[in-house]
């Protein structure tokens, strides 16, 4: 991984090889001619378990893979440290992440526009959806849906639990919803996932191979740390970067460099090259180039569980607790690619309204509820020894916002990542109302037939006790962003063409450009601003 495999001039250079640095090569090098060296920290997607769907849970507690980050001290949270991974491998989160492909609401991307984000509209936007989807199943609103694009997109064969947990959304009156990517959001329905033949495809699958396949313009370098960006009068000329064996090398763009390094490392590698909030970056010794709001606005989806033990039903704790179903298990996956393993994290989801609304217009769903087919207090500690599963709540849109800053010059150290979850009350407000729906849909005679008794949150009714318990359980569903916004105010980092503010040839491409939090996962939004992103710079 030591090895420099890239030329000291390119074309564009890339920092970041997730799910939007794949993306931006594979198109850019559609252009004959046109060369990108894409630099990426960690190492080849080589882990056995990334190919495996329900391999989420190994890989989300694995630091060969992640960035193993973890929050400052939450204020809201009783001062718990919350752990805050992101993908470090080839095909960044997209090698790691639960894999649920959903775009967001109409609404939050209306929403992009009036913010300031010209040309990002719900309408504006779509063709890039389209343009990266293949859908393998039909659809109603097939004008809204793309079926020659790379990331395939399916629904799955779903556990009977996750069957139960729809049916119970209907009972409780929540309208079916065949299609989360469709017209509309609200209701209930199977998560689509990009699986395929029971399989993750990840962007790094489904963008950079099959662009290296064809003898693109591309240099990929992995193992390199890039420890600041290469300015030159007002212009970002390249990177300079570490490689795993401590050598030190630069490599200069002759068009334009692009960080797609995350809602995270974007940046805080800015920060470390003097583009920031100018009185930190003083407070940490570093010159300012370009005093800007780097690092503020940063949001994020955190969820609170209601777990439940089960009955009649078998679920992944069954099958992972019991040597013969496990063996049975491995076998179906490795000869059949069905089974429990073949299923994402995620398998079900409810969109919902909660809170009470002062008129009818159109809007975007408070909360999202999210099933899984096993019962685990977190991540960290995986699945409990006794069947069950869970379903969580989260805000779709918060108002809580965070931060991240330096936590040292030293581009090694880990940034100060602040995300302030359920700072603002109304998002407690919100989770609170969710919680009471997720108990709502476990007393359904759908989800009652399989329910032996709820373990979390334990004789927890009153809002003052749930609150407590959220705030002693909540954790990140992991789907950050905003950090470096675009939009035209003062507030904005970037321009709506994704252009760093007073730097020429630097743009950003990753999460961290959305000015708002789609209510949903992010994943599919990232790849749409990393597909329009291409055709700005190609149009440049």
């Amino acid at each position: 991984m030591a090895e420099l495999n890239a030329p000291d001039h390119v074309d564009y250079v890339i920092v970041g090889a997730g799910s939007a640095g794949c993306v931006l090569a594979a198109r850019l090098t559609e252009k004959p001619g046109v060369t990108v060296a894409l630099v990426e920290a960690g190492g080849a997607d080589s882990n056995p378990w990334i190919r495996v769907p329900l391999g989420f849970g190994k890989l989300v507690r694995n630091p060969s893979v992640l960035w193993d980050y973890r929050t400052e001290p939450e204020p809201a949270l009783g001062g718990r440290q919350l752990s805050f991974p992101r993908g470090r491998v080839l095909g960044g989160s997209s090698s790691v992440n639960g894999l649920v492909w959903l775009r967001g609401a109409r609404q939050d991307f209306d929403g992009w526009a009036k913010s300031g984000a010209s040309g990002w509209s719900f309408d504006e936007v779509l063709p890039y959806f389209r343009r990266s989807e293949r859908m393998l199943a039909p659809s109603d609103d097939t004008a809204l849906h793309g079926y020659e694009g790379p990331v395939p997109v399916s629904n799955g064969r779903p556990s009977a639990a996750a069957r139960a947990f729809v049916a119970a959304a209907q009972q409780a009156g929540h309208a079916a919803n065949p299609d989360f990517n469709g017209a509309r959001l609200h209701g209930a329905g199977l998560a689509p996932t990009n699986i395929e033949r029971g399989r993750r495809v990840s962007m790094a699958d489904a963008y950079l191979r099959p662009a290296l396949r064809r003898q693109a313009g591309i240099f990929s370098v992995l193992g390199a740390t890039v420890s600041s960006l290469i300015m030159e009068e007002g212009r970002a000329a390249g990177v300079r970067l570490r490689l795993a064996d401590g050598s030190q090398h630069t490599i200069r763009a002759g068009r334009e460099t692009i960080l797609a390094a995350g809602v995270t490392n974007t940046p805080q590698l800015l920060m470390l090259s003097g583009i920031g909030p100018a009185a930190h970056l003083r407070d940490m010794d570093i010159a300012p180039i370009a005093d800007l709001p780097v690092g503020d606005g940063l949001q994020d989806h955190v969820l609170a569980r209601t777990g439940y033990h089960s009955r009649d039903v078998l679920t992944l704790n069954g099958v992972m607790r019991n040597p013969l179903r496990q063996v049975a298990a491995g076998l179906e996956y490795a000869f059949a690619r069905r089974g429990p393993l073949a299923i994402a994290a995620t398998e079900a989801c409810l969109f919902a309204d909660v809170l009470p609304r002062g008129d009818s217009s159109d809007h975007a769903p408070d909360v999202q509820i999210q099933f899984a087919n096993f019962l685990i207090e977190d991540y960290q500690r995986g699945l409990g020894p006794t069947q069950g599963f869970v379903y969580s709540v989260c805000v779709c849109r918060p108002h809580s916002r965070g931060t991240i800053r330096l936590a040292s010059p030293d581009p090694a150290a880990s940034p100060a990542i602040q995300a302030n979850y359920l700072a603002d009350d109304r998002d407690m407000a919100a989770t609170l109302a969710g919680l009471r729906l997720c108990m709502n849909l476990s007393r359904q005679p759908a989800l009652q037939a399989i329910t032996a008794r709820r373990v979390a949150p334990i004789d927890t009714d009153s809002d003052a006790a749930l609150a407590d318990y959220v705030r002693e359980t909540a954790a990140t569903v992991f789907h950050p962003c905003g950090t470096v916004r675009m939009g035209q105010g003062a507030d904005a980092a970037l321009t709506p063409d994704l252009r760093v503010k007073g730097i020429r040839d630097l743009r950003v491409c990753d999460a961290s450009v959305m000015p708002v939090i789609p209510s949903t996962n992010i994943h599919a939004a990232t790849v749409m601003v990393a597909e329009k992103a291409a055709d700005l710079i190609l149009a440049a």
